[in-house]
């Protein structure tokens, strides 16, 4: 049977990707599990790392001393218009500041602003709730808040409109891709809503583009600062309808994981999203990539800005990178020029999350290219938080009530595992054989009965013992003494309640040394 091109290219596709999967390191820390096989696309990991550069460094990176780039035509919008005119950043020699441009799409990452969207004691903020009140709906004047719930309505409705008279300066259609029903998350902090955050999940034809989202934050009413995440230009043509089914995805994904998929079971919802990416990753090592690939986007004077900036290292521009470094004299550019060649790129994907034979506590999530079948990302989202605890006495060890007896399997809080450090309640982040000691950032352990050192798998439990003195439960050193779990775990509480109360205190932030079980009249002290 002779196939068709199309046929032909699909099969390639498919070729090609199930041989990019079968180089996929298994993970040495989990090979036998369901996860040995997790990875991410390092065109999908590097979106998470952000360019941004600051409006007022763009003069040195275009080597034009003298230029002062918020007086020119507003970069992010209509002609005739200035930026911080139109934003409200006050004076043009400030607004540079105050403005982060992403470097890959050429639109603002961050704007730090002071603009009264509604009723609040912020600095300049005269609005009121009874004269010039804000309107939910044009025939409804609104009093002040009496619940959080209030608030949050009131302040979606204030961003949403500035986010809607503003998006010529921004560069961005929020009426179409922010604010979808369902799509936004918000925060009231105090009683009578001083801070209010939002952070609203960015849509394009309905379907949500994973890791790109705008965020906002009200301060006594003033709107201080917004920003925009992974936001690229995607082209209005960009094809929604998937050429796979989601079942064909879970398929993919058995066969990148090696495993038997147990059907009709899933620990997710599968649905189509669009996936953020990095384009040009892979171009980075060649010597063929060249400043002249930049993406298109609606910022026009930004688009000729990145073509004037240095290629990165190993470029065809190279010399001529270098000839303008000489002739500018600007140190900034290498910060930046890694920029150049990077730009977010869009894939339809469905996420899916099948559930494998022999699966466990592991709950898998893959991200599958809806056309080509290619596997972009397998990770397991669970977090796996292991503890650090120990038995301790509270205050003694008369054995007068719970104070003066021995409780078992309490956290060791800012203690050394490993590389990790644990949290005030004993967690940290990790898997396998790991080791801790009475040490940490605050406190370190030195007892005179010998040294402490403990390896565990799955946390670490110092255990507990009766006796005195230098009796210990059989493991963890001769250090592991009733003196110095309870040591560490009091002298790190108290601590943290000094550092609370008087943040800035050097000494409060260093490391104290505690001596436990000296042979003397006095046997401890710090």
């Amino acid at each position: 049977m002779m196939m068709k091109p199309k046929q032909l290219a699909t099969l390639l596709l498919l070729q090609a990707s199930a041989l990019s999967n079968a180089l996929v390191e298994p993970n040495a820390e989990k090979i036998g599990t369901v996860a040995e096989r997790e990875f991410v696309d390092p065109a999908v990991s590097a979106v998470s790392s952000p360019v941004s550069i600051a409006m007022a460094s763009l003069p040195a990176l275009m080597g034009v001393a003298n230029m002062d780039v918020p007086q020119v035509d507003n970069p992010f919008g209509p002609s005739g218009t200035s930026i911080n005119d139109g934003l409200g950043l006050g004076s043009a020699s400030q607004s540079g500041k105050k403005i982060s441009v992403d470097a890959r799409s050429g639109i603002p990452a961050f704007v730090d602003l002071v603009k009264p969207i509604m009723p609040g004691d912020g600095v300049g903020n005269s609005l009121t709730w009874s004269v010039g009140a804000l309107h939910l709906h044009d025939d409804d004047p609104h009093g002040p808040p009496q619940t959080h719930k209030e608030i949050q309505d009131i302040a979606l409705v204030a961003v949403e409109n500035w986010f809607h008279e503003n998006d010529g300066y921004l560069g961005i259609d929020s009426r179409s891709q922010l604010f979808q029903q369902g799509r936004t998350r918000m925060a009231v902090h105090g009683s009578t809503g001083e801070m209010v955050q939002l952070s609203a999940q960015r849509t394009f034809k309905g379907l949500a583009v994973k890791g790109s989202r705008a965020t906002a934050t009200i301060k006594k009413g003033n709107l201080i600062n917004i920003g925009l995440e992974q936001w690229g230009e995607i082209d209005e043509d960009f094809d929604v309808e998937p050429s796979i089914t989601a079942d064909e995805a879970i398929e993919a994904v058995a066969d990148h994981a090696g495993r038997e998929v147990i059907e009709g079971k899933l620990d997710c919802k599968s649905e189509l999203v669009i996936l953020s990416m990095v384009k040009g990753l892979q171009d980075a090592t060649t010597t063929t990539t060249t400043s002249t690939k930049i993406p298109k986007v609606k910022n026009d004077f930004f688009s000729k800005l990145r073509g004037q900036l240095p290629a990165r290292v190993g470029s065809d521009a190279e010399d001529e990178a270098e000839d303008d470094d000489e002739a500018t004299g600007s140190e900034n550019n290498k910060e930046y020029s890694t920029a150049v060649d990077e730009y977010y790129d869009y894939m339809l994907v469905w996420k899916v999350c099948p559930v494998f034979v022999g699966q466990q506590q592991e709950m898998m999530e893959a991200y599958v290219n809806a056309h080509t079948s290619q596997v972009y990302s397998f990770v397991d989202t669970v977090d796996y938080f292991n503890n650090a605890r120990g038995s301790v006495y509270p205050t003694s060890n008369d054995g007068e009530g719970a104070d003066g007896s021995l409780q078992a399997d309490w956290p060791m809080p800012y203690m050394y595992v490993g590389s990790q450090t644990t949290t005030t309640g004993g967690n940290y982040e990790g898997s396998g054989s790991m080791t801790a000691t009475y040490r940490g950032p605050y406190v370190d352990m030195v007892d005179n009965c010998g040294t402490d050192s403990l390896t565990q798998s799955g946390g670490i439990n110092w255990g507990g013992s009766g006796g005195t003195d230098c009796t210990t439960p059989g493991f963890g050193g001769a250090g592991n003494t009733h003196s110095s779990r309870s040591g560490f775990y009091e002298l790190n509480k108290i601590m943290e309640i000094a550092r609370s109360r008087l943040p800035n205190n050097s000494w409060l932030q260093g490391r104290l040394r505690s001596n436990m079980n000296i042979n003397n009249s006095c046997n401890a002290y710090w």
